[in-house]
């Protein structure tokens, strides 16, 4: 590669951001953004058709851009073309890698570094250190095959794309397993394998925009900048996977298996017997002793093989020719030994527990597979440590509540959002503290309880739909945790479907409740943002939401989500057109203005009921996503549009700057 790159002076070339752009997306294609919060991790989704001859597209997205670059956002794109999600890309655009040598995992005498939590730990490099890896890299990538078509320097690395010929036919399919070959390529260079992001996979992967600041550290921000491009050349997946040893079609085929490995190892254990336990009595125990209980259990009897201890037998994990296999008492805690360094058990001679074997068995994890263990065994558990520190928990948040009121100058955004659902939210901190079971009945930790939205709202003589907003709500601030099904406990599943079947009760859902001591910070600060975005809890939605704070975090409070109909989305596209022209005419619009008009979709004329309902759906997101703020005329702001009016109106942001 020759790329004239002054590897200690790296100059950022004079292209701008929308021609960076151009490289990836045809003109006039729909381009996605998106804008992270790097201290908070609060992510928000944009997109707008890439064009500079329309005002409201791509000079608008950069005044947004901008707007949240002040606000600590960094500024991402979507490489792909097609959408935000990884089912909606439609076209590959490039190839890329992400290097990164900021921080590498810590390690000590060979091994990984793990704090007391299990977490590994990292090592920070300084600036002279990172300096030192980004030289020797680029001059590394000159002996690559295939010229990259642009080199983007980031703070801590590089973004390097190879364009592929859009002329030329591309496999969506071939996409990741290309990138994990392309990142294996890279770091096997590497003193580090780390410095190339494993990560940075996925068919809809975000990058950093060029000429907007890097912030994860506002006090040295660093600007993202272009510093080699080359156009001349582009390629195809098979280049690239020439380039570096591999085969596409292999590739496309070792995915396939590998989608197939989880129901392969099943298969194989599909010879264990769950039914011939014998337990003569109910052990009661205190979690404390659960596990040593469980790794003393007979497993020649718990596989109801025919087997003796300490004499060989053929491993029932994989196909034995000759008996490998062995059953051992040690101390009487029994484990399962395979000397096949082949097979699934071997564990580098470790053996298997007998919670191991029900995580191969069941393909599940630890958590899952005790639970599964106290079933077999018919265990009781008592596990009172837990429930008190829980229970505590509880009585601790409820305090707090009580005492939000008089702490309203701590937490005014907070006190105001829930002033009204503060007496709901008090009854399902008792109904939590009410079921509290044990430790296997949690997530993350906390205990989890359920109820009905109809039970509370009948408790408290509420509509059953305000209810539901206000549910969405108190999760939204992090008062209140929606667990999803799938994470719950399949006893607790079935306990809560025969109750609510029993009481004729539907919609009933679990959830798990914070530290109000930490979550309170949190709240108003999230309340801040909403109440900048008109909350009121009719309007209380997931449109509103990701507006507010991004789909990702809006897809977390509403698990389900609402299917809506074309017709509804095309009379907020309606209206989103009429508003735009109201204030491109007159500088301003109302409320009124649409109320009156005689609106017309589809050869219809829509009526007015219809327009109030979409007007409070689509009015958040007009809002956001034209930088327009929605407040009461004042005598400046008649003075500056010649109007004389007490309206609410809806204007750009920028007339309030002037």
């Amino acid at each position: 590669m020759n790329s004239r790159i002054n590897y200690e002076n790296r100059k950022a070339l004079g292209i701008t951001d929308f021609e960076f752009l151009s490289l990836f997306k045809k003109e006039n294609e729909k381009i996605y953004f998106r804008l992270i919060q790097e201290e908070k991790h609060i992510a928000k989704n944009f997109d707008c058709l890439l064009t500079l001859d329309e005002e409201l597209e791509y000079p608008l997205m950069q005044k947004i851009i901008q707007k949240y670059q002040r606000q600590g956002y960094g500024v991402y794109f979507v490489v792909n073309s097609g959408g935000q999600k990884t089912d909606s890309i439609k076209r590959v655009n490039a190839h890329f890698i992400d290097m990164d040598f900021g921080k590498v995992p810590k390690i000590i005498n060979g091994e990984l570094f793990k704090d007391s939590e299990g977490k590994i730990v990292y090592e920070y490099r300084n600036k002279e250190e990172i300096e030192k890896y980004k030289i020797a890299f680029l001059k590394k990538l000159e002996n690559f095959k295939l010229i990259p078509n642009a080199i983007v320097e980031t703070k801590n690395g590089f973004h390097v794309y190879w364009l592929l010929d859009p002329d030329k036919p591309e496999s969506l399919d071939v996409f990741t397993p290309l990138q994990e070959k392309l990142i294996d390529y890279f770091s096997a260079f590497e003193e580090r394998k780390e410095h190339a992001d494993s990560s940075v996979k996925d068919i809809n992967r975000v990058l950093r925009l060029i000429n907007y600041k890097h912030l994860k550290n506002p006090k040295d921000p660093f600007t993202i900048k272009c510093i080699y491009l080359n156009t001349e050349i582009k390629y195809t997946q098979h280049d690239i996977a020439s380039a570096i040893g591999c085969n596409i079609i292999e590739l496309i085929n070792d995915a396939k298996s590998l989608e197939l490995k989880p129901a392969a190892t099943r298969a194989k254990t599909s010879n264990l017997q769950k039914g011939n336990h014998k337990v003569h009595s109910t052990p009661v125990l205190q979690y404390e002793d659960l596990i040593p209980f469980l790794k003393q259990q007979d497993l020649i009897s718990y596989l109801g093989i025919d087997a003796k201890s300490n004499a060989n037998f053929k491993c029932i994990f994989h196909n034995d020719n000759n008996p490998s296999a062995v059953i051992k008492n040690g101390g009487g805690y029994y484990k399962y030994f395979c000397n096949s360094p082949t097979c699934i058990c071997h564990n580098a001679g470790k053996g298997m527990d007998i919670i191991d074997i029900v995580k191969i068995r069941e393909n599940c994890d630890t958590s899952t597979a005790i639970r599964e263990l106290i079933e077999y065994f018919h265990i009781k558990l008592k596990d009172s440590t837990w429930i008190n520190k829980q229970n505590k928990r509880f009585e601790n948040n409820i305090m707090l509540l009580s005492q939000l009121y008089e702490r309203k100058n701590e937490f005014p955004n907070l006190n105001r959002i829930i002033r009204f659902g503060y007496p709901l939210l008090l009854d399902i901190l008792e109904i939590g503290k009410k079921n509290i079971v044990n430790r296997f009945f949690n997530a993350n930790g906390e205990s989890i309880f359920f109820f009905s939205n109809r039970y509370l709202a009948a408790k408290r003589n509420k509509s059953v739909v305000n209810t539901n907003k206000y549910i969405n709500l108190f999760c939204t601030l992090g008062l209140l945790n929606k667990i999803p099904y799938s994470h719950v406990n399949k006893n607790l599943r079935a306990t809560a479907i025969q109750i609510s079947k029993d009481n004729s009760q539907n919609g009933i859902s679990f959830y798990t409740i914070s530290d109000y001591n930490e979550a309170f910070k949190t709240a108003d600060e999230r309340a801040s943002i909403m109440l900048k975005y008109k909350f009121s809890i009719m309007g209380m939605s997931k449109k509103y939401l990701e507006n507010c704070f991004g789909e990702e975090f809006a897809n977390k409070i509403y698990h389900v989500n609402v299917k809506d109909t074309e017709k509804s989305k095309s009379i907020r596209d309606a209206i989103e057109v009429f508003i735009l022209q109201q204030i491109k005419t007159y500088g301003y619009f109302t409320k009124d203005m649409v109320m009156d008009y005689k609106l017309k979709v589809d050869n219809h004329y829509i009526r007015r009921g219809a327009k109030e309902y979409e007007f409070r759906k689509v009015l958040p997101d007009v809002i956001q996503k034209y930088d327009l703020i929605y407040v009461k005329a004042n005598k400046n702001i008649n003075q500056k549009l010649g109007i004389d009016t007490k309206k609410y109106l809806l204007i750009q942001n920028s007339l309030l700057d002037k």
